[in-house]
């Protein structure tokens, strides 16, 4: 099932530009916002988990900081919820449209 989170995933939120992106290669990039993510993820039988990574801590108008707390996602339909460490659930985003993936977010 971990080929469903393969893509590109956006926030719904006006004026937001968070994301996260997941390549085949098994690399996951992405943005709360206002801070960038790199770094890896591996399937699991629901999604995928995200290995740890380094991120600044920068404030800006518009972000969604729990994109940055992410470790675990489950992909349903257009759907990725976001997990962190303990379980609890972060937030939502969807799977972006074919004319939203060259966007730069």
């Amino acid at each position: 099932m971990s080929d469903s989170v393969y893509g590109k995933w956006i926030s719904t939120k006006d004026g937001s530009s968070a994301f996260l992106q997941f390549e085949e290669d098994g690399t996951l990039t992405g943005s709360d916002g206002g801070n960038r993510i790199s770094t890896t993820w591996g399937a699991e039988e629901l999604g995928a988990v995200i290995k740890p990574f380094a991120t600044t801590q920068r404030a800006v108008m518009g972000m969604e900081a729990w994109v940055g707390r992410v470790h675990r996602v489950e992909a349903d339909g257009d759907v990725l919820t976001v997990f962190d460490h303990s379980g609890n659930q972060l937030g939502a985003l969807t799977r972006a449209a074919s004319d939203e993936l060259d966007e730069g977010r």
